[in-house]
């Protein structure tokens, strides 16, 4: 049974959710023009404090959070620390678009209601410890970013909520067989439990057998995740969803939906997947690292449209955070294993700081110059100084030159790799 105080611990997403519901009602009923920017800015604040309170203990966590909920869900610091991250993000893209982004949208009520639903599955991901719960999380965080994209007046809108959703579906059922796979050979659909199938398996007969499928079934679940991530092999609708979208979708796809797909990846990897088929899926993220990372460079080099470059650099940057995960080692000490995450989380922080800050600016640029062509960015630090400046040190970072932060990520993801002995990493990328 699901106690009165385990509820409590859902108190910032319940609030999203309430909040959504009152733009709805109030885009309804109401005469007014209402800037439902700010509404929703509220909500996501006080959500933030309600994420604070349950951290510092105001709201007791259970002493064993992975019983919460039935073992679906577990509020523990990693998910709190990465809804603060989440929703800090996605409050500070709402404050910046309060004053320009009624114009790039139509039905601004249910556009506004779709975007905290599915910033509430994003929050619910990085606390989900089961494959079913984990997967309708996804899908909580996917259809309304189909719905936002739809209802955008720009050209071609259409269109790339119809390539946004395809893709998602495939991705989604992907993930599905994944998860059946893993439910075959567990029994068990719950993280803790599947852990336990390195035991599972040996003994058995067919030992070889169950360690194929179970690295098949990890490479279909990492497959699927990396639509949201925006990674090899789900990248394809990145560049022209970027360009498509409003700059305020586009900020929230770039910063806030990666968040939360690593935030499930590294935990379905680390707790679900464990070491039991290490070699097959760490051998496979490195792989979708490398190729991540070539065609995201190679591809920007080509790109005359602000938007499309920044998707191929996030993109590329999946890549660099990969990395971090693919890392991992499945024996040595407790200390080397954890490096790789501890530096995927501190890039994925930078990130969102450094590519909110450039976005912001390329906001403030674009709506003065009337243009998303990097032709006409020519001359913007003498018209614009501050934002110049800004979005300068942002590119600046973004490319990993010291003393930025952007440096500081890309020397951890790649020390945690060549201390894990993927020295081939350095020998394949050290012009990064």
């Amino acid at each position: 049974m699901i106690t009165f105080s385990e509820i409590l611990l859902l108190l910032p997403e319940l609030f999203l959710i309430l909040t959504s519901f009152i733009i709805l009602i109030v885009d309804l009923f109401s005469s007014r023009k209402v800037n439902h920017a700010v509404f929703a800015s509220v909500g996501i604040f006080v959500s933030i404090i309600f994420v604070i309170v349950i951290y510092i203990g105001v709201i007791n966590v259970p002493a064993d959070s992975s019983l919460s909920f039935k073992g679906m869900l577990s509020i523990d610091k990693y998910s709190l620390f990465f809804k603060v991250l989440i929703l800090s993000s996605t409050l500070a893209i709402s404050l910046s678009n309060i004053s320009t982004f009624d114009k790039y949208v139509k039905s601004k009520g249910e556009f506004w209601s779709l975007f905290l639903l599915s910033l509430t599955g994003m929050t619910i991901l990085s606390s989900t410890t089961e494959m079913i719960t984990t997967w309708v999380a996804l899908e909580l965080t996917s259809l309304p970013i189909v719905g936002m994209l739809a209802l955008s007046e720009k050209k071609y809108s259409l269109e790339v909520a119809l390539k946004y959703l395809v893709l998602s579906a495939t991705s989604s059922a992907v993930i599905l067989m994944g998860i059946a796979y893993l439910y075959g050979i567990t029994g068990s659909t719950f993280f803790n439990e599947i852990s336990t199938v390195s035991q599972t398996i040996d003994g058995k007969i067919f030992s070889s057998q169950y360690n194929i499928l179970l690295i098949f079934a990890s490479i279909l679940i990492i497959s699927g995740v990396s639509f949201k991530i925006a990674s090899f092999p789900f990248l394809s609708w990145v560049p022209d969803v970027y360009q498509g979208a409003p700059t305020f979708i586009t900020m929230y796809l770039s910063v806030v939906s990666k968040i939360a797909g690593f935030s499930i990846l590294i935990r379905i990897l680390f707790q679900a997947l464990n070491s039991s088929s290490y070699e097959g899926w760490s051998m496979f993220i490195a792989i979708m690292s490398l190729i991540s990372m070539i065609i995201g460079n190679i591809m920007a080099l080509r790109q005359r449209n602000i938007k499309r470059l920044f998707a191929y650099s996030t993109i590329a940057h999946a890549g660099y955070i990969l990395i971090g995960i693919a890392s991992i080692q499945s024996s040595g000490s407790l200390e080397n294993s954890i490096i790789g995450v501890q530096a995927t989380i501190f890039y994925l922080a930078g990130y969102a700081i450094t590519n909110l800050t450039a976005f912001i600016s390329i906001l403030y640029i674009t709506d003065k110059i009337s243009s998303n062509s990097i032709d006409d960015f020519k001359g913007v630090g003498f018209k614009f100084k501050s934002q110049g400046i800004i979005l300068a040190i942002s590119l600046i970072s973004l490319l990993g030159i010291p003393p930025t932060i952007g440096f500081m990520g890309k020397a951890f993801v790649f020390s945690a790799a060549i201390t894990n002995g993927f020295f081939w990493y350095k020998n394949r990328f050290c012009i990064w």
